[in-house]
């Protein structure tokens, strides 16, 4: 086996924990201003974190290392480094007792940096505003990955950015490729931060309070799903607000250097972007089917404005993979689930926050479906699959293949397993393709009024290394598992 860059390992890690606790600090701040003794708990957990992550940093300098780093390191470093800010990231949880379990602790850490959203937690509003904040800011961390966040930095550690950035954000997307990574990196960046502060200026101008609407805004354009209220977005029974959240999920959902573009250089491209007119046409028609439906079947609501944006509201939720409710849809009926089902699997765009498999993926399928067919009628033709004008070639489409085929067989093997553990047929399919598309809840009794609290401890372990590789989009995990990935 070639050489492993250990130092690059152990440098990476640790400088991500100093990171995370430094977050850990800014908790501790809001628990202050709250006059709350759990504050404690975020001080005690940021000096563990600063100073484990410091002697990761200690150890892996070496002046006369190889700086050179491959697949293998880089894999390596970003599937540890998620299990690492979730391993920590629990302590604030374990240390003021709020989540006295360490399984059900680890489950909201993995949940919140995965921005997967689903809880443990029986009494939301009974929890500690300063573990509140630190919940929502998992999810903001986890949102666009904190790894993307080192990218900016990465030569400081002599890395190669490109194997780093295809770790965190494996996909087909080519606009990786016309700029440096660190530059494409830090533009998202700076598109997720302002849109952040726009979203908490929006939702605090309206019935939200500063606290609330700070916790919002860093869970709905992080696509997390996490909401400080028991009944979610329903409880401020506010239209003004559902349409701010619907923004933001919206946005999240969409790739955060197109936003950039449109705002920053005041581009028309994103309304070029063949990925964003998919999903926005997901949207629309999703939408439109279960407005019509609905109206067919009778079901009274006290105008047309409430209907549609109920229906808009929880379709742009489950496009973005984020989870948020302002109703029970599981009431509606199967033929509603069946749509929500369909829309979390493949989600949002490519360089977004969304979870599932994305639509450019989608796009791929559909493509190269119409392209075999049109070669079956015209063998001798030349067919190809495009995207914005781009030619594909077979090389990423048999990825694409391959990347769907272990997407969907790991949610089949999840079913099995969940099944095993006592999930009726329904609730475990619901449950794996919502926790493999970081969605947040099934179907069943884990549906959007319920959560994960009463499952038992090996389940819920489970779900959380199925909440990381669906995070990290199955080829990063996988790979590590494979003999012939550590060979020359």
């Amino acid at each position: 086996m070639r050489y492993f860059n250990y130092q690059f390992v152990l440098n990476s890690i640790g400088f991500i924990l100093v990171i995370e606790s430094i977050f850990m600090l800014i908790s501790a701040l809001v628990g202050e201003i709250y006059n709350e003794s759990a504050s404690h708990s975020l001080y005690i957990s940021s000096l563990i974190t600063i100073s484990i992550g410091s002697l990761l940093i200690l150890l892996g300098r070496n002046k006369n290392s190889d700086k050179r780093i491959s697949r293998r390191e880089a894999f390596f470093t970003v599937t540890f480094a998620w299990l690492s800010m979730a391993l920590f990231g629990s302590l604030p949880y374990l240390i003021s007792e709020a989540i006295p379990s360490y399984t059900d602790a680890f489950f909201e850490s993995v949940s919140g940096f995965t921005t997967t959203g689903s809880s443990t937690l029986i009494n939301i509003e009974a929890f500690p505003k300063s573990l509140h904040f630190w919940r929502s800011l998992t999810q903001w961390i986890g949102g666009i990955g904190i790894i993307i966040f080192v990218m900016s930095i990465l030569p400081l550690f002599g890395g190669s950015a490109i194997h780093f950035y295809n770790a965190e954000a494996t996909g087909v997307s080519k606009d990786q490729f016309k700029m440096r990574i660190t530059d494409s990196t830090r533009n998202m960046s700076i598109t997720y931060l302002a849109f952040t502060v726009v979203g908490f200026l929006l939702l605090w101008a309206g019935p939200m309070d500063a606290f609330d609407a700070a916790c919002h805004s860093l869970t709905s354009l992080s696509t997390g799903g996490f909401s400080t209220k028991q009944d979610s977005i329903a409880h401020f029974q506010s239209a003004y607000t559902e349409y701010v959240i619907i923004f933001l999920m919206f946005s999240g959902g969409v790739r955060f250097l197109l936003l950039f573009q449109l705002f920053r250089h005041f581009s028309g491209q994103i309304f070029k972007d063949d990925e964003f007119k998919w999903y926005a046409s997901i949207i629309i028609v999703a939408s439109a089917i279960m407005i019509a439906s609905l109206y067919l079947g009778n079901f009274k609501t006290p105008s047309i404005e409430k209907t549609v944006r109920t229906v808009l509201f929880q379709v742009v939720s489950a496009v973005s993979s984020t989870g948020f409710a302002t109703t029970n849809i599981l009431q509606w009926g199967q033929f509603y689930w069946f749509i929500i089902l369909g829309l979390i699997l493949f989600c949002g765009s490519e360089g977004s926050t969304s979870g599932g498999m994305k639509i450019s993926r989608l796009i791929i399928l559909v493509r190269n479906t119409k392209v075999a067919l049109q070669r079956q009628v015209h063998p001798q033709a030349l067919y190809v699959v495009k995207i914005n004008n781009q030619v594909y070639s077979n090389t990423i489409i048999e990825k694409v293949l391959a990347f769907v085929f272990l997407y969907l067989s790991i949610i089949g093997f999840s079913s099995i397993v969940l099944s095993l553990n006592g999930l009726t047929f329904d609730e475990s399919i619901g449950t794996s393709i919502s926790i493999m598309s970081s969605y947040g809840f099934g179907l069943g009794d884990y549906g959007p009024s319920v959560n994960y609290t009463y499952l038992n401890n090996f389940t819920k372990h489970y779900l959380s290394i199925l909440m990381i590789v669906g995070r990290l989009e199955v080829f990063t995990v996988l790979s590590l598992l494979s003999p012939s990935f550590w060979r020359r």
